[in-house]
């Protein structure tokens, strides 16, 4: 008899189900793959591929509507789910955010762009709206200052089978909980971000243009950009190098923003992956540039700038001297001329 259908992708439908399957035969499993999984692994393991070679039944998300009193589990999953189509009430997602924040897609992504220091992975009922249902169970974990969205994904993917193995016995013998969610929420579309015009705005904080930077680092999908040249770690520290800075070494650029404080973004040793296509330039514009180069040489070598203004001011002196000498010069000869004309006359 059918019990439980996972539908969803990666390693965490993939380790639910491998939770599932100490305690249920595979003949009570049932999955639901996305439309994009074609089976065979890449950075992420297949879930269809692991359902194949584990003989369980794939069914499609219509067949799992007509199935009562079935145990629906949303892992990743790439569909909009409506409870209203289901003959079972036991509808159930794992969100990669801390609900009520986050709500919708890009939950890698968004945090870090809005500078949060925690986030979390969510258990909740599915309702009729988007990640809104009654929470279930919850774990919460910091985003450490330099983690990218890359790695706060595979912390997702960690906290979340957490999650699934403590919560998965009150799932199936229907002893568990739920509180409904406050209001004190948010919520991103993919209308949210628009990664053909994503642009870094210098005229931020450090810790903000550090946010820009590595809510993007995500090599299997996109990587940001400075001055056309793909990033792939970005690090930010207390150490003061002037304001709006932008120098390059051959391994990383120095930023900086309005406060100052230093940003080592480090380049990506390979070239854009076909899979992710040219990344994102989040270069800055040319004024800015000249503008933090400048104002970087001025903090670093105020010497060079003093002797500079002094050189120029001797340099105008010099053509100032030359020019009185020329004028006096042309002066007192055309006095000579004038004396001597009076002198023929007389």
């Amino acid at each position: 008899m059918l019990r439980v259908c996972v539908a969803g992708k990666n390693a965490i439908a993939v380790n639910a189900v491998r939770i599932l399957l100490n305690r249920l035969s595979p003949t009570e499993i049932a999955v639901i793959p996305n439309a994009s999984d074609s089976g065979v692994d890449s950075w992420q393991p297949s879930f269809l591929g692991f359902a194949r070679e584990n003989h369980l039944r794939i069914l499609t998300l219509e067949e799992a509507y007509e199935i009562p009193h079935l145990l629906f589990l949303s892992l990743e999953f790439d569909r909009i789910i409506k409870p209203q189509n289901f003959l079972s009430k036991r509808l159930f997602n794992l969100h990669f955010s801390k609900l009520p924040k986050f709500k919708g897609v890009y939950t890698s992504i968004m945090p870090i762009l809005c500078g949060e220091s925690e986030s979390g992975v969510t258990l909740h009922m599915i309702d009729s709206g988007i990640d809104t249902g009654a929470i279930v169970s919850q774990k919460s974990f910091e985003i450490g200052l330099n983690e990218s969205a890359r790695d706060l994904y595979f912390k997702y993917l960690h906290y979340a089978t957490l999650l699934f193995s403590e919560s998965v016995e009150s799932l199936l013998n229907e002893t568990f909980s739920a509180v409904k969610q406050g209001f004190a929420g948010s919520y991103y579309s993919r209308k949210s971000l628009d990664f053909s015009r994503l642009c870094v705005d210098l005229q931020k904080t450090s810790f903000e243009i550090h946010n820009q930077l590595r809510a993007f680092i995500f090599k299997e999908y996109q990587l940001p950009k400075v001055c056309d040249v793909e990033i792939e770690k970005s690090v930010l520290t207390d150490v003061f190098v002037g304001r709006n800075c932008l120098l390059e070494s051959a391994t990383h650029f120095i930023l900086s923003g309005i406060d100052g404080f230093q940003i080592k973004a480090y380049k990506a040793l390979e070239s854009s992956s076909p899979l992710r296509g040219g990344g994102h330039n989040l270069s800055e514009s040319p004024q800015e540039y000249r503008v933090g180069f400048v104002m970087t040489l001025l903090l670093k070598f105020p010497l060079f700038f003093l002797l500079l203004i002094e050189a120029r001011s001797a340099l105008l002196l010099l053509f100032y001297g030359i020019f009185l000498c020329s004028a006096l010069q042309n002066s007192v000869r055309d006095s000579y001329e004038i004396r001597r004309k009076n002198a023929k006359r007389h």
